[in-house]
């Protein structure tokens, strides 16, 4: 797969013009996450990252976590529950992950799992590193990806796209819209298959779970004039994951996880006066998440869970144009509620409501030949009926000295409360000998973060190259700890605290270049990351210190032709395990031992052929060089598929 493509990456690039964006025209592209309200990304004080629904197809990926798996600065983090994601070294926890602006409900523990996010119904996909707080709240801390969904553009469109490969893995979906008039309407579904893998065919385990995936939306709106819009949307996801795990004892266990989704969203906008738009909006999620064990030849070990999540958010923000100041004001109310059958009690819930306020202020403008400057400061207070008052400033400051260059600057505070299971959760494991129990005395983690860019743009046709830094600090880190070392008769006893502190600071370098003649194009990052636990004086787990990115872009148009080939060097990385089968790692008792699992390379490649009946023929292979372990590395080996797209 690999070679034939390399030999035609010349040929793609003898004539035609790239599908890429050129620079001059994405600074033009309108992006909303950096400050909650519509910019155009080369006036947004915080740097924004755009991912296309373009770039999304012409790499081939299947879900939201396949397209973060090679992005500069994103680290993905694979667990048996799902695959989470960090930013600028920061965990799952401290990364907010929305759709359309709407918060995603059904966290697994700490981890919200990327995989059941299809990239289907997806736009294009905005990423946000650093302190987000101020305009986000909880959650927000390492930064913001929001998903931003398709909009019905012509009377009549549909599409469908199948696609089958290795580990008997099938992907079918489709869509249909209409625009009639001032209304919109568009329905879509998908379904998608894959088998388990196994990096140890020599035990009965599984590496990674096999998983069946259906899921459907619906989606209406009604435009009655220039001013106004109303929406409302649905949503409805079933996942079911099946794999085979041994505990240390030798017991060989079924495990199975099925997940359910329905979100229902209402909102409308409306702008009063030239100067002024308002905006109201409503979101319910409903998740319930089933886990079951089934232990092979007995039932000593078996055992089965529910959770069920409900999540109600509504949100009422209003923009107003004051001379030199883009003024944006909100308030935001959540409310959660969790019911399951290990917590104690079984059924928890609270209320947050946050206000927020933020200032965009042109302090130099210019006709586009002179510098410009811009400051937004933005404050938000949210009141936890568990926590109380929370604070969540941030500065943002954008310079442009010239037309060439554009630097920005921030620094913030954020918090994170504690998480349900954190606070309540009881859970005990007689097959391995410990418990867990929550504490309800925990408090709210709190961090402060500064982020540094510089973007320059030389006198090259289709460069950009830009450089940042940033260092977050973590107070009130909440750790595992324990009551009291285990023996024959009693199982161990542990919970919660807030003991821990820690930081992550780094570099990241990128560039895009335009290789001649201007149907090619490569985009080249690196990133430097110094992660440590400060209680333990240790790394952080899991954090490579060295990551470099690359992607190579071509486009054959007069025989619609594009190849894309992304690969990252990921260097290695510190993990602390026990020599008693992982208690001591938990727990805090029995020797640790640092383990360093190995550099890795990754490679995908994907090259597609369009037809001028709309109809793409394209061929993806993924993990080329078959990077992965059983333990360290969890993830699908060397693999590729090939399928078909049809679009109307």
């Amino acid at each position: 797969m690999l070679l034939p493509l390399l030999a035609t990456l010349p040929l793609l690039s003898q004539t035609g013009t790239s599908d890429e964006p050129e620079e001059s025209d994405k600074g033009k592209q309108t992006v909303v996450t950096a400050s909650r309200t519509e910019r155009k990304l080369e006036d947004v004080v915080v740097p924004t990252e755009v991912i296309t629904r373009t770039q999304i197809e012409a790499q081939g990926a299947r879900d939201l976590g396949q397209l973060l798996q090679q992005h500069p600065g994103v680290e993905l983090v694979h667990t048996f529950r799902g695959t989470g994601l960090r930013l600028q070294g920061l965990d799952p926890e401290y990364v907010l992950v929305l759709v359309d602006g709407e918060r995603v409900g059904g966290r697994v523990g700490t981890t919200l799992d990327l995989g059941r996010f299809s990239l289907r119904d997806v736009e294009r996909v905005e990423i946000v590193k650093g302190p987000a707080a101020a305009l986000y709240g909880a959650d927000a801390i390492g930064g913001v990806v929001n998903l931003i969904t398709r909009r019905v553009q012509r009377p009549l469109e549909a599409s469908a796209r199948g696609s089958f490969g290795m580990l008997l893995e099938g992907d079918v979906r489709a869509h249909a819209g209409t625009k009639q008039g001032p209304f919109e309407a568009r329905v879509g579904g998908g379904f998608r298959t894959r088998d388990p893998y196994d990096w140890e065919p020599t035990d009965a385990a599984t590496s990674g779970a096999g998983f069946r995936r259906v899921e459907g939306d619906m989606s209406l709106s009604y435009t009655p004039d220039e001013r106004s819009r109303l929406w409302l949307k649905s949503q409805y996801l079933f996942r079911d994951e099946e794999a085979v795990d041994i505990n240390p004892s030798g017991a060989v266990l079924d495990r199975r996880q099925r997940q359910e989704q329905v979100d229902v969203s209402v909102g409308g906008n409306r702008r009063l006066t030239e100067d002024t738009l308002l905006l109201v909006r409503g979101h319910f999620s409903y998740f319930r998440d089933q886990f079951l064990y089934d232990q092979r030849g007995s039932r000593a070990l078996d055992d089965y869970t529910q959770n069920i999540t409900r999540l109600w958010e509504g949100f009422v923000q209003a923009d107003h144009r004051l001379g030199e100041h883009a003024l944006t004001g909100g308030v935001e109310l959540l409310a959660e509620r969790l019911g399951a059958d290990r917590l104690t009690p079984g059924r928890v819930g609270r209320l947050r409501v946050g206000a927020l306020v933020q200032d965009e202020w042109d302090v130099l403008a210019s006709d586009g030949s002179g510098p410009k400057l811009k400051v937004a400061p933005g404050f938000r207070f949210d009141f936890d009926t568990q926590f109380g008052g929370a604070p969540s400033p941030r500065l943002a400051v954008k310079l442009d000295p010239s037309p060439a260059l554009t630097l920005r600057a921030a620094v913030g505070l954020g918090f994170r409360p504690p998480s349900f299971q954190e606070l309540y959760l009881r859970f005990a494991n007689q097959g391995i000998g410990y418990i867990v129990t929550g504490n309800p005395d925990l408090k709210a983690e709190r961090s402060a973060a500064v982020n540094v860019s510089v973007d320059w743009r030389p006198p090259l046709d289709g460069w950009v190259l830009s450089a940042s830094g940033f260092h977050t600090r973590l107070e009130n880190l909440i750790n595992i700890t324990a009551g009291a070392p285990p023996d024959p008769d009693n199982p161990a006893t542990f919970s919660y605290e807030n003991v821990a502190a820690a930081y992550t600071q780094g570099v990241e370098f990128n560039g895009r270049i335009r290789l001649p003649p201007r149907s090619m194009y490569l985009d080249l990052s690196y990133m430097l990351l110094d992660a440590k636990d400060s209680t333990r004086n240790r790394p952080l787990e899991g954090r490579a210190k060295h990551r470099i990115n690359a992607q190579l872009t071509a486009r054959y148009r007069p025989l619609g032709l594009q190849a894309v080939l992304r690969g990252s060097w990921v260097s290695r990385r510190p993990f602390f395990l026990d020599t008693n089968g992982g208690m001591a790692h938990i727990i805090g008792y029995g020797d640790v031992q640092e383990i360093w699992a190995p550099a890795y390379f990754d490679l995908e490649a994907q090259l597609t052929y369009t037809l001028r009946s709309g109809l793409k023929i394209f061929a993806n292979g993924y993990n080329l060089l078959n990077a992965g372990d059983h333990q360290l590395n969890p993830r699908p080996p060397r693999g590729v598929l090939g399928g078909v797209q049809w679009e109307y």
